[in-house]
């Protein structure tokens, strides 16, 4: 399958988003990019110096787009310039997507949500606050679906506790931290994003992804893979200091009984930052409690995520599935047996003179 990438330059417009298109560059190398599960994704090419688009870049003002030009032409990268590297010969561009915008973003100092839905009550105020900032580099982006994640009962709307606020946090990092209260002790994938194309939206969604039917088969559609099993972080009991409903000072231990028989006893200790993602009608001890609960389910997940390389022309980037879908998995290579679904929380790809290179990062479906 003939394989070609297309740089398109644009220009800001009045809401610092992509306005005109100034040009279009077929003979970029070395180009890649990348897009991740509530992460900045990232863009590279290199340009010669006497490339007629090079008089045409600004840091922080020029807009780039990356088309994969294929069986299905397919808009795999939007984003800003953001720096440069510049030798005798050639330019490399360093490139952000517009999730990475809200890195850029602060929270105010000191603004408390007591008990509030983590939706419509946290991220849509705080949203708003990022989008109609005097200057804001994230006019441009519309604003989404905004939905409140809920408990395990699949119907109570998870909260936070009472003395739950904000102070001088990046938004990126506040919205990951919300993403992963929302998940709680659930199954549901909370996420956010600022969508990859189109008329760009800021999207939270209470379980985003769909499963796909696209396998991913060592020696069929992929390649190779690397695997980390993760054994290291492994721990079976956990301690905090929680707090009583009275106010006073408790120990809270949450343990697995089944991999302590299993594997021995592996123990740490943690600490509730938040509250973490809690059905609102529950006690604030509880809620420490489930917490506590929260960190044990991440120890025990023992499974890392793990890298495939696809087979070239066998998936097509973002063709009939998307970052959050999850897809069968089977790895079964001597001392490794990996089967099952799993979610796509990233994908990266280089196109150089050894062609296309698409690597997707796989990881359990409950994370």
């Amino acid at each position: 399958m003939s394989v070609e990438y297309c740089l398109e330059i644009f220009d800001s417009g009045a809401t610092w988003g992509p306005g005109t298109k100034l040009a279009e560059c077929w003979d970029a190398r070395n180009l890649g990019w990348s897009r991740y599960d509530r992460l900045s994704g990232k863009g590279f090419a290199t340009l010669a110096q006497d490339a007629s688009a090079i008089a045409l870049l600004q840091g922080l003002k020029t807009h780039v787009r990356i088309t994969r030009v294929a069986a299905a032409n397919t808009e795999v990268f939007n984003g800003l310039l953001v720096d440069f590297d510049s030798t005798g010969d050639d330019v490399v561009l360093d490139l952000m997507d517009y999730t990475g915008l809200l890195g850029g973003s602060r929270c105010g100092y000191k603004t408390m949500y007591p008990t509030k839905k983590l939706g419509t009550e946290i991220v849509s105020p705080e949203w708003t606050l990022a989008k109609s900032a005097t200057g804001s580099r994230l006019g441009f982006v519309e604003t989404g679906t905004i939905e409140d994640p809920v408990g395990t009962n699949g119907t109570t709307v998870i909260k936070t506790n009472s003395t739950f606020g904000v102070t001088d946090q990046m938004r990126l990092q506040l919205l990951w931290d919300i993403s992963e209260i929302g998940r709680a002790n659930t199954t549901n994938h909370v996420t956010f994003e600022v969508t990859r194309t189109g008329t760009f939206a800021f999207n939270f969604w209470r379980n985003m992804g769909s499963a796909r039917d696209i396998p991913l088969v060592l020696g069929g559609t992929v390649s190779d893979y690397r695997y980390l099993p993760g054994w290291r972080r492994f721990k079976n009991d956990i301690a905090t200091i929680g707090t009583t409903v009275g106010g006073g000072a408790t120990e809270i231990v949450k343990k697995d009984a089944a991999s302590i028989t299993a594997l021995g006893l592996w123990q740490d200790v943690g600490m509730i930052k938040t509250v973490l993602g809690i059905d609102g009608n529950l006690a604030e001890a509880d809620q420490q409690v489930a917490a506590t609960g929260r960190m044990l389910v991440k120890m025990m997940q023992t499974q890392a995520a793990i890298a495939v390389r696809l087979e070239t022309g066998t998936i097509e980037p973002f063709v009939g599935w998307d970052i959050n879908d999850t897809m069968p998995v089977e790895i079964v290579n001597g001392i490794d047996s990996l089967t099952g679904y799993m979610r796509v929380l990233g994908a990266r790809c280089v196109y150089d003179e050894a062609g296309e290179q698409v690597n997707l990062i796989v990881g359990p479906v409950v994370v």
